[in-house]
């Protein structure tokens, strides 16, 4: 039960930490979704899912696995870099 707590705890400070880049990336002049935010943000919704299980929380993880359905589709659809044309 220590385990599940620890891996829930360290996907909730990985997904602030994601939210913290965010936030530094949209206060600058870009205005366009980080691409590091999207990765962290997927690793801390793993560790969350891990610890779920491990707390038998049926709910949770569903939710979760919902959530990183969703981040595994916007990094799949995220443009990638765009090609220079040296005319």
């Amino acid at each position: 039960m220590l385990a599940a707590t620890v891996l829930a705890i360290v996907g909730l400070v990985v997904i602030i930490i994601a939210w913290i880049v965010q936030l530094i990336t949209i206060l600058g002049k870009s205005k366009t979704l980080s691409l590091f935010f999207v990765w962290l943000h997927l690793i801390g919704v793993l560790f969350v899912i891990i610890g779920n299980i491990g707390f038998k929380s049926l709910t949770a993880v569903v939710l979760n696995l919902i959530l990183a359905i969703i981040t595994i589709f916007i990094l799949i659809l995220y443009p990638g870099e765009k090609e220079v044309k040296n005319e």
